[in-house]
């Protein structure tokens, strides 16, 4: 077992890794980092006597047993402390997004190239189930070659914390919207050749961060918007889909989250109406429509690979150029939202 030890205790560290990495049989949850007291002694509290409490990531990395370090902390501080992480010797994981700027995102895969250590970035909702299902549809060849991708998430809820803040943030792009591009450049389009995005700010006093955003992204033969929203009181499509035979749509958002927050991922569970909705022609000329059983990934996947692969037994799943190739699409999406231009790739592929 790889002892292992989350830097940050708020949303992502307490929720998202930490019993993630308790689940594998391959890694051992071993410490926190946190540097208020009370949040170190909350940890210890939940996660039993047997983890330990770092007031530093200093602290941590001058224990002989850690092997690798999760970094669940604001987005600029990602390329800073992995850096220091990878150049101790350690392996790391940087939760998403993997850091600001693509120039952050070079700094870090140069640490790792000299320290020989892996480095990965957190995307866990590749193993999403709506995602996955898409992917099953269009490997099953259901609605033909693919041509134009709707991919939303958009509700209203302002955001609380260092999220409110583009300095310590990003933009909004940089929360759902760096899962969704990821999950863009993983639909195996090819090169993304081009995009253009747009932007519009958060009606809340003190939130800098945006309120929506949208990116265009120009594949060959293919276009993909990816959209994010933190004040549409009106829900979209999680995906709409177009493609030369059939069209597919599918509501509502992976339910891994929630249950996990809850205390129990395996129970998460998605109504029958939740379903993906697929419409095709039935040879006859007849458009026909039908439910998609939702295909049934987990996030568990991530943390598995991640054990696998210091194992020696798999490839890296995420690996830190896909991860910075999500960046140099946020930067250049920030560049079209202030200049109003097109702004040429290619990325990915």
């Amino acid at each position: 077992m790889i002892p292992t030890v989350v830097v940050g205790h708020g949303l992502a560290g307490r929720s998202f890794h930490a019993p993630l990495v308790r689940r594998q049989p391959g890694l051992k949850l071993h410490g926190i980092v946190a540097r208020d007291p009370q949040v170190r002694a909350e940890a210890l509290a939940l996660w039993g006597e047997s983890i330990r409490g770092y007031a530093s990531l200093d602290e941590a990395l001058d224990d002989p047993a850690v092997e690798l370090v999760v970094i669940a902390t604001p987005h600029d501080s990602h390329a800073e402390l992995a850096e220091r992480v990878l150049l101790a010797s350690r392996h790391c994981v940087v939760d998403k997004v993997m850091a600001l700027t693509s120039a952050e995102c070079d700094r870090m895969i140069a640490a790792r190239d000299r320290s020989g250590r892996m480095l990965s970035v957190f995307h866990n909702r590749r193993w999403d189930w709506d995602f996955a299902t898409l992917r099953q549809v269009i490997a099953d060849g259901l609605i033909g070659k693919p041509i134009l991708f709707e991919s939303a998430v958009c509700r209203f809820a302002a955001p609380r914390g260092w999220r409110r803040l583009a300095g310590s943030a990003g933009t909004i792009l940089h929360d759902w919207g760096a899962h969704l591009v990821d999950q863009a450049l993983q639909m195996g389009l090819g090169p993304c050749r081009r995009l253009s995005a747009w932007m519009a700010p958060a009606p809340w006093e003190g939130v800098d961060s945006g309120g929506h955003g949208r990116i265009v992204l120009e594949f060959d033969e293919v276009l993909f918007q990816v959209e994010t929203s933190r004040i549409c009181r009106i829900d979209r499509p999680r995906w709409w889909v177009v493609g030369s035979d059939g069209g597919f749509v599918k509501v509502g958002i992976d339910p891994q989250e929630e249950a996990l927050r809850a205390g129990n991922i395996d129970a998460a569970a998605e109504p029958s109406a939740l379903e993906g909705i697929l419409r095709r022609d039935d040879g006859t000329g007849q458009v026909v429509e039908s439910r998609v059983p939702t295909v049934r990934a987990h996030w568990d996947g991530y943390y598995r690979n991640i054990a696998e692969h210091l194992a020696g037994r798999e490839p890296l799943s995420v690996t830190a150029e896909q991860a910075r190739e999500v960046v140099r699409v946020l930067e250049a999406a920030l560049v079209s939202s202030r200049d109003q231009v097109v702004v040429p790739g290619p990325w990915g592929g």
